[in-house]
């Protein structure tokens, strides 16, 4: 595979408008502690629901749920819709309470209620994951993605680039750059993968009982049996939402674009929008994904699908 002009000057223009945001946006913030953690509690409904769901749809979304649904099906959406299902519980219930709270942080709420060594812990958890664990699996499907486009791409240093310029950016910037340029992400995301989409459904001449028939029937089912590897339907029902809580309503990261709203309805505005947005994975990328399984199918990693499509 190799990159085009074209290919080149969309990359680049892509970066281009990213670091001018940053800039635009570093010039005009002052530094306070309001500003660079909850952009001032400006934020408006738009801006909260394109940021929510791109923060979350990033790299890591779009490499592994098409590659869980090429490997296993397309039951891994259920991260996608129960997450959609937990921010509506959040918009009616949760959020209105850390807003009139006037909080910066969630382990500050939590410190409020239990105590400064309840603060601490979760504090140092929630450091240890953004790390090691979010920030780590979104580096390595970024340097996969270019590992795809780019053959030869030198997977550590690219590692490390990646995460330089993205704590650079954000620690200059604070959450108003993270959350225009996540807008901008958002529609990049949403945009490119309809197109994916519609060119996957191209090779079975739109029609979806040519799609069906071209891929096992339990790839396209969200429903599996109880012995299931991979998620079984009472792992949906019990252990799903558990993680879902933690993640979208407890998790500084997520909940951070939520306190930064401008008025507690724009905050419940913003969450709606985002679990309206989180429905459209399963048919964006999920399907795709399981589709592939029958336009790719000799790919060793499943983790390829998607740059390969």
């Amino acid at each position: 595979m190799t990159l085009s002009a074209l290919d080149w000057g969309v990359i680049g223009a892509y970066a281009l408008v990213v670091l001018t945001i940053g800039v635009v946006v570093t010039r005009r913030s002052s530094q306070s502690g309001q500003e660079l953690f909850l952009a001032g509690r400006s934020l408006g409904f738009a801006a909260i629901g394109l940021s929510l769901f791109a923060s979350n749809i990033s790299s890591t979304t779009l490499i592994g749920v098409s590659g869980a649904a090429y490997s296993s099906g397309i039951s891994v959406a259920h991260y996608e819709l129960m997450a959609a299902l937990v921010l509506v519980f959040m918009a009616i219930f949760t959020i209105p309470v850390f807003l009139r709270a006037r909080i910066t942080t969630i382990p500050e709420f939590l410190e409020r209620r239990f105590g400064p060594l309840a603060c601490k812990y979760v504090s140092a958890l929630t450091i240890f994951l953004s790390i090691f664990v979010d920030t780590a699996a979104s580096v390595y499907a970024g340097v996969l993605v270019l590992q795809i486009l780019i053959p030869g791409t030198p997977f550590l240093p690219a590692c490390i680039g990646l995460a330089l310029f993205a704590g650079l950016y954000t620690a200059s910037g604070g959450l108003r750059a993270v959350v225009y340029t996540d807008v901008l992400q958002a529609l990049v995301l949403l945009l490119g993968a309809g197109v994916l989409t519609y060119y996957v459904f191209a090779e079975f001449d739109f029609s979806w009982a040519t799609a069906m028939a071209s891929v096992p029937g339990e790839k396209m089912s969200l429903a599996w049996p109880l012995d299931d590897p991979a998620l079984p339907w009472l792992g949906v029902i019990v252990g799903l939402p558990v993680l879902g809580f933690y993640y979208w309503g407890t998790k500084q990261y997520i909940m951070q674009r939520a306190l930064g709203a401008r008025s507690v309805d724009h905050a419940r505005w913003g969450a709606m929008l985002a679990a309206t947005l989180k429905l459209l994975p399963l048919f964006l990328m999920a399907i795709p994904g399981a589709l592939a399984f029958s336009l790719l199918p000799n790919l060793d990693n499943p983790d390829q699908v998607f740059p390969s499509m």
